[in-house]
């Protein structure tokens, strides 16, 4: 008996450090890479080192900003995709990675679906509804735009970042739900299409907070709407377009994505230690700074948004028609 209870003593105490072992969050053994789809300097680069300061602090380990730009952000996919599952490279990514690439790209390297999972967001931060004084003079609200559409023959012209942009989806999104024609004017980029629509060349469109804001407060553009489903913070005086077309929801988003394919010690790992960071105050005060607002945590919240997004962005590729090869 004496034998037997010594015996059951050696096991329990043998078994504490290995259930222990098994228990301990994981956490990465050498640095950790935050591959950013875009060059530095952007929005999504500025708030992935802000982010990677803080992570670096609490894992006590170096977290390194990789920028890989390029090809729609379908190069930093790739390489994330690619890269050894252990944890220790994390992609951050937009609509355009998860939502959007694989209905505009007829071949892909990687599955947007099946190889990434979202455990944390970064941030989101809608876009303007503007239109061009010079263009539209008597358009304030998002009803009088849709009025305006349905009265000229053949619709209304609208500016987009390029081909397949979000801001070009975006606009597919509102013409489609507010039942309105019009054509697609695509420039190469941001800051020549707000000069156009400056000039008056071109009436509406969908352009960035950070870019289009300086020009609504300059009075030499108007924002009647913001695209989140509610208004935003920074700019509470201007309605969303969701108040006119209930349901529209159409805000860029700066998310955290590991592999799928990694161990769930690791998943649950990399989520606890970026939910901690995005959901504590510092990272709050990163927001107010940057006029950005909050976004759920972990995977079991974003599950079901990242299927919203997905089905919104790839219909709207498909009533567009865009392609790119």
């Amino acid at each position: 008996m004496t034998r037997l209870t010594r015996r059951t003593a050696l096991a329990a105490a043998l078994s504490v450090p290995l259930a222990a072992r098994a228990q301990a969050p994981w956490t990465p053994s050498r640095p950790l890479r935050l591959v950013v789809p875009f060059a530095a300097g952007g929005f999504t680069d500025i708030l992935s080192r802000a982010a990677a300061e803080l992570l670096q602090a609490r894992l006590g380990q170096p977290v390194v900003v990789e920028n890989r730009g390029g090809a729609g952000g379908n190069i930093a996919a790739e390489h994330v995709a690619r890269a050894t599952p252990d944890g220790h490279t994390v992609l951050v990514a937009t609509q355009g990675i998860i939502a959007v690439n694989k209905a505009l790209y007829p071949r892909l390297a990687y599955d947007p679906d099946a190889d990434f999972v979202a455990i944390g967001m970064l941030a989101q931060q809608p876009n303007l509804l503007v239109v061009s004084p010079k263009a539209l003079p008597d358009v304030t609200s998002v009803a009088q735009l849709i009025a305006k559409a349905k009265a000229t023959e053949g619709g209304l012209n609208y500016g987009s970042n390029g081909v397949g942009s979000f801001t070009h989806l975006s606009m597919e999104l509102f013409r489609a739900q507010a039942g309105i024609p019009m054509t697609h004017v695509p420039y190469r980029g941001s800051s020549p299409l707000l000069n156009d629509m400056v000039a008056g060349n071109v009436g509406v469109a969908f352009d960035g907070f950070g870019t289009s804001a300086p020009q609504v407060r300059g009075g030499t553009l108007k924002a009647i709407a913001v695209t989140s489903a509610q208004r935003f913070r920074a700019m509470p005086e201007v309605p969303a377009v969701a108040e006119t077309l209930p349901g529209f929801d159409a805000s860029p988003w700066y998310g955290i994505f590991a592999q799928s394919a990694l161990p769930e010690p690791i998943l649950a790992g990399l989520e606890a230690a970026f939910g901690a960071v995005l959901g504590g105050p510092q990272w709050a005060a990163i927001l107010e700074q940057r006029q950005a607002d909050a976004m759920p945590q972990g995977r079991a919240a974003l599950g079901p948004i990242m299927e919203r997004e997905r089905r919104v962005w790839r219909d709207a590729v498909q009533r567009s028609g865009a392609r790119v090869d």
